[in-house]
């Protein structure tokens, strides 16, 4: 059966601005955690209520996956605290830098191809202007952008240039700029723009319809606005596929990109089980792979990437390869960190 649903009730707050609408989309009354455990529809439901309530969530698409399916769908609260409008199921969020696995699936899917050599240095494909007048810029690989260790910074400071913090290979520096010059080294090798190269590889052959990279029509009218604190801040117009940052998506439409990935950890030698090769230690329990992030719990390897645009598009994914469970969340407010450590206690293992 599904389960269709929506709450009304009226009250003057932002906190509860956004449980004024929402809709739940389900076939399943019960719903697997990675430990094996279950959790109705109806107990995610009242957790998601006193979370966007108590954290004041301005709006919200989340998804949440068992064996393949999406087993539990939600869209809540609002685009524009200012105009009221809805968030629905057509709405869509900045994905921020969970826009870095989708390109880096689609590079590994390059590589397989013979058409990028992940080890090759980049500058033989393409110089980067911005970055020749460094001689360590002859150092940069492919696999350095996806693991994170070209030694760029995340962001040139405004106005500066853009300079090397550390030596390319030497240790994890998280990178958007790097990423940028790779969507470049992409465009070059298969002279299509990064969107269509991505749209091709992922896109059309899991059927993901309304994740965009570039403003058209459909972005313009159902794309939510950012919040920072309660208030707006507004969102980014794209004219060309910024590959570290900006897609525009929600929660039903990239979980048919996780359940993609989540199949093909089950098979070896896969495009994702290449993608997940751990490469170099974040902290004592996160390593880097390429593009994304893993780390080995006592439910097997959980893999896992977050996103914050501007602290206005905050995002969120994760899932275990051996219970193939996992979960993904959009939110236009800056409650990222703390609504993903609530649901880490409650649809994930850890309680």
């Amino acid at each position: 059966m599904i389960r269709l649903a929506i709450k009304g009730k009226l009250h003057p707050t932002i906190s509860l601005l956004a449980l004024l609408f929402c809709i739940t989309v389900t076939g399943y009354s019960q719903i697997k955690r990675a430990d094996g455990t279950l959790v109705t529809t109806e107990q995610i439901d009242n957790f998601l209520d006193r979370q966007i309530d108590s954290l004041g969530i301005t709006g919200i698409s989340l998804a949440v996956i068992n064996d393949g399916k999406v087993v539990y769908y939600r869209v809540s609260g609002v685009k524009d605290v200012v105009t009221g409008e809805k968030v629905d199921t057509n709405t869509l969020f900045e994905a921020a830098s969970m826009t870095k696995p989708v390109f880096a699936y689609t590079v590994i899917r390059l590589t397989e191809k013979g058409l990028i050599d992940l080890d090759k240095p980049l500058y033989d494909y393409l110089t980067y202007e911005d970055i020749k007048y460094d001689s360590r810029h002859k150092q940069v690989t492919a696999r350095m952008v996806l693991n994170h260790t070209t030694g760029l910074p995340n962001w040139r400071p405004k106005g500066e240039k853009l300079a090397f913090e550390s030596s390319p290979g030497s240790k994890y520096l998280y990178s958007g700029e790097a990423f940028e010059y790779l969507g470049y080294v992409v465009e070059k090798i298969i002279g299509e723009r990064a969107e269509n190269v991505i749209n091709y590889e992922i896109f059309e052959k899991n059927e993901i319809k309304t994740s965009f990279f570039i403003d058209n029509v459909y972005v313009k009218s159902n794309s939510a606005v950012g919040h920072t604190d309660g208030k707006i801040s507004g969102r980014k117009e794209l004219d060309r596929a910024w590959v570290s940052y900006g897609l525009r998506t929600e929660a039903r439409d990239y979980s048919k990109f996780l359940i993609m990935m989540m199949r093909e950890s089950l098979v070896e030698n896969s495009t994702f089980n290449k993608m997940a090769l751990p490469q170099i230690k974040v902290d004592h329990n996160t390593t880097a792979c390429l593009g994304i992030r893993l780390s080995n719990t006592p439910y097997g390897p959980k893999y896992f990437h977050s996103g914050n645009n501007g602290n206005r598009f905050q995002s969120y994914f994760e899932f275990y390869r051996d219970s193939q469970t996992g979960f993904v969340f959009f939110i236009n407010c800056n409650r990222g960190k703390e609504l993903t450590k609530e649901l880490l206690t409650f649809i994930g293992p850890y309680r």
